[in-house]
């Protein structure tokens, strides 16, 4: 999400222009408005004004507006599933260090206007909600590869996924919240500091 010009089309299937031109109008017109009016307020007919386009021709692509949100969120997912190769920290490292997050928060750096619309905001509660089930996923893949077999009766995968998905959205909302007053990578730095000191309490 929050990436003008992300292509989504299926892996293998040679992309259509046309149909690409169009999403990434439709995708562009979703962030301006989210931007202006918050994601709550956003009609159908604000999307195909401000992209210009034909109300048959946004429903050849998408079900409806939460459909086209999704597609952005899909693709910030792919991208910074990718990214976050580069930072996870390799088995038997001897150090713990989770992949998504500094390409996340340089995302969000770099992004930041888009961002302040939602974070903690009433009217972001759709998107808030598609980005934690979004982080989920990030975090659940790589809690396995950095946490195998540290399951307790007391402290399971699924609590301790909770745990670091709602502190990593909580120093967000903190960093958006203060007009960022610290770098991508000073939170990162802080974020690995408080959730190893969390999850490693109970090993």
């Amino acid at each position: 999400m929050f990436d003008k010009g992300g292509n989504n089309m299926e892996a293998g299937k040679k992309p259509d222009r046309r149909v690409h031109r169009t999403r990434l109008l439709l995708q562009e017109a979703l962030l301006d408005l989210i931007m202006e009016k918050g994601y709550e307020a956003i009609t159908i007919q604000d999307i195909i004004d401000r992209a210009n386009i034909g109300r048959s021709t946004f429903y050849s692509h998408y079900a409806d507006k939460e459909k086209l949100l999704l597609s952005n969120i899909e693709h910030l997912r792919a991208v910074i599933k990718d990214q976050s190769k580069d930072y996870l920290s390799p088995l038997n490292s001897g150090e713990l260090r989770f992949g998504f997050s500094l390409p996340m928060l340089q995302h969000i750096q770099s992004h930041r206007h888009i961002y302040r619309a939602v974070a903690g905001k009433q009217s972001g509660v759709v998107v808030q909600f598609h980005m934690k089930r979004m982080l989920v996923d990030l975090i659940g893949e790589e809690i396995d590869l950095l946490l195998p077999d540290k399951d307790t009766k007391l402290i399971t995968r699924e609590v301790r996924l909770e745990f670091i998905v709602n502190t990593f959205w909580s120093l967000l909302t903190w960093w958006m919240d203060n007009k960022m007053p610290c770098s991508a990578q000073e939170l990162n730095t802080i974020f690995h500091t408080l959730t190893f000191h969390g999850i490693s309490a109970f090993d």
